[in-house]
């Protein structure tokens, strides 16, 4: 290692505005986590055709369509609902410079809206991510179909698509966990995703650009995030994120690292988190970090990564021939790498090693 750089603080905050949708039960489960995280600083609206919405705080904005007993698992059903709150969602997204939808796929509500609303948003001129979890494989093929529909729809509406999928849960929590206690990591990585994003929005106008132009056709993201504490839990926290992914990842294009962590948290443990996730995914992705102290967390560290136009071992390439709506020259551009060498995005400074 010859070349050392250091990240000089950056105090200023950028005025992006970051607007979040929760769509279906799903989504509005994972509103409710982000603004434990958020404290109420981002705008948030959230969306049911069921009774999620009528139950959201007073902080955020809520649309209830239908007669509140679902759309009765059918997404073209949910888009005729939609209809009459088309206009207002339009509204909500229109001054957005980011759009994050936070949607569960599979079910009529979150299949339906989700891609509805990401044309919406890039119609706007809002880079518009979407944030979904997809169904465990016994759920069935039916909604394992539908799902995938869906989300083959959002990788061309939205410019990045951050997937969790369901059957990765065990990995998330113990062997003692109950479902709905797996389902609440999920929210929480989802949760934890977003905020990754938004810290990274935060760290000056030139280093906000750049997080910008990763996340835009990124195509599919996919999120990782763990905990570890003592010596080692810089390297600790990397590996136990990527230990939860079920496949491995042939390429990245990007990746947005936050990292948390109590008094115990320093530079070089930020630096230690960088390098190991430069282990996982080579040294040819862009990579974008900030970083935070939150005296709760004591001695722990958590480490959230967002991995951005991700290409999976064994997988082909998508034939998205069906979705053709004049977007398949966007659908197929390749992926493009920013070089060499290591940024570091943080909100103190930091010490990078880079060879």
């Amino acid at each position: 290692m010859d070349l050392m750089m250091l990240a000089n603080e950056v105090r200023q905050s950028t005025a992006v505005d970051l607007r979040v949708v929760g769509v279906g039960g799903a989504g509005c489960a994972s509103l409710m986590r982000l603004e434990e995280l958020m404290f109420g600083s981002v705008n948030m609206l959230g969306i049911d055709t069921g009774t999620a919405a009528s139950g959201l705080p007073s902080s955020m904005e809520s649309l209830s369509i239908g007669s509140g007993f679902g759309s009765g698992g059918d997404p073209e059903q949910a888009v005729i609902l939609f209809s009459e709150i088309e206009s207002s969602v339009k509204d909500f997204v229109c001054d957005a410079d980011v759009l994050i939808i936070l949607s569960g796929l599979g079910r009529g509500t979150g299949s339906g809206l989700a891609p509805k609303i990401a044309r919406i948003g890039k119609e706007s001129g809002a880079l518009t991510v979407a944030a979904v979890n997809m169904p465990f494989e016994f759920e069935g093929r039916f909604r394992n179909q539908a799902a995938r529909k869906a989300f083959d729809r959002l990788r061309v509406e939205a410019d990045a698509v951050i997937a969790m999928n369901n059957d990765d849960l065990s990995s998330l929590g113990d062997s003692k966990s109950s479902l709905n206690g797996a389902f609440q990591l999920a929210d929480q990585n989802i949760a934890n995703a977003v905020n990754a994003i938004t810290k990274g929005l935060e760290t000056g106008d030139v280093r906000s650009s750049a997080v910008l132009e990763s996340l835009r056709n990124a195509g599919e993201s996919v999120v990782l995030s763990a905990e570890a504490t003592g010596t080692n839990s810089p390297h600790d926290s990397v590996l136990s994120a990527f230990g939860s992914a079920s496949t491995k990842f042939a390429t990245v294009s990007s990746a947005v690292i936050h990292v948390e962590g109590g008094i115990g948290l320093f530079p070089s443990h930020v630096a230690e988190v960088v390098n190991e996730v430069r282990q996982q995914i080579g040294r040819r992705a862009e990579i974008h970090v900030s970083s935070d102290r939150l005296v709760g967390m004591g001695q722990d560290i958590r480490t959230t990564i967002v991995l951005n136009g991700v290409q999976r071992l064994g997988e082909p390439i998508a034939d998205l021939e069906h979705l053709m709506d004049g977007h398949m020259d966007e659908a197929r551009k390749p992926l493009h790498f920013s070089g060499e060498i290591m940024t570091v995005r943080t909100r103190r400074p930091v010490l990078v090693a880079s060879e």
